[in-house]
């Protein structure tokens, strides 16, 4: 049996952005016990960092999501598990969430931002629009991880009432209801718990500062996700935008902002990224800044094409 060629991944430099993100959460989460919290000035450049780092932590996660992190299958998983627990949501959702979005794409479930012939007030999309926008991408995975860390005699009936609608929806839970999975799930939901309820436990008056850290984990990651995708076409799984960023955000962000290219070209890692969008000729379509900013106009009406119009 031959083995597979070695891609060129940078290993090297995803370990070592592993290991600084890894002992920047640690320290973090433990900063009354380790004396981060001693002046308002330091809580208030750590929330600030906590937040930027927090979606290079889910970059990060995404490279192992995609098998970009190793040529090690087992590594990039074992990371990707590891990461995922720093991050607060087990690997197994995360995983399985981003891949039915390249999927499903720009599908109804998958476009948030347009009003669906659905029957549901606009006013009720309009307050849930909001939510995913602000907070969904972060939370909606966590409380979707203890969801189905239940037992599935109650997890799976509930999810198929509440949370099975769509294909995108059913394509979810009919993955991550495989026993397996399952059992991986509820095993880093354990040691989730067990992080965030010790550094909770030794947060001590500073208990507001990793709840902060939490909300500003799921702003972040939630608004720049969709960011990538707002207002661009329908019923296009590759239908996504490339975001103008500084150079150093570019590379904070591992080069999120070449969101197109990386729908196309999925299995290429961060850092070949740009080669990748120099060699397609492809353009960048607007700031990222501007795009963000775009959000908030709110719901937009569905095109007419669209297969649900």
């Amino acid at each position: 049996m031959t083995n597979a060629p070695r891609r060129n991944l940078p290993e090297s430099k995803n370990r070592m952005i592993a290991f600084l993100l890894s002992v920047f959460f640690l320290s973090l989460y433990f900063g009354n016990a380790s004396g981060f919290f001693s002046s308002p000035w330091s809580i208030w450049i750590l929330l600030f960092f906590s937040a930027i780092f927090s979606y290079t932590l889910w970059a990060l996660i995404h490279e192992c999501v995609h098998g970009n992190f190793s040529n090690s299958r087992a590594e990039s998983h074992l990371a990707g598990r590891i990461l995922c627990i720093l991050f607060g949501t087990p690997y197994q959702v995360a995983k399985t969430a981003h891949l039915m979005h390249h999927k499903f794409n720009r599908e109804e479930g998958e476009r948030i931002e347009f009003i669906e012939p659905n029957g549901i007030p606009v006013s009720i999309q309009k307050f849930f629009y909001y939510l995913k926008l602000l907070q969904g991408t972060y939370f909606l995975e966590v409380a979707g991880g203890f969801l189905l860390s239940l037992p599935l005699s109650f997890s799976i009936p509930f999810a198929e009432k509440y949370f099975s609608r769509l294909p995108v929806q059913k394509a979810f839970f009919k993955q991550i209801q495989k026993p397996e999975i399952v059992r991986e799930l509820r095993i880093d939901s354990f040691w989730i718990l067990f992080l965030f309820g010790i550094a909770f436990l030794f947060s001590g008056p500073f208990f507001w500062v990793l709840v902060s850290v939490l909300i500003l984990r799921g702003f972040i990651v939630s608004v720049l996700d969709h960011s990538y995708h707002y207002g661009k076409d329908i019923d296009d799984s590759y239908s996504s935008y490339n975001l103008g960023v500084p150079k150093v955000l570019s590379f904070l962000f591992l080069n999120f902002n070449y969101h197109r290219i990386h729908h196309f070209f999925p299995g290429c890692p961060w850092n070949r990224l740009p080669d990748q969008f120099a060699k397609t000729k492809d353009r960048m379509d607007l700031s990222l800044f501007r795009q963000t900013f775009r959000q908030f106009r709110g719901l937009l009406a569905l095109p007419e094409n669209s297969k649900t119009s």
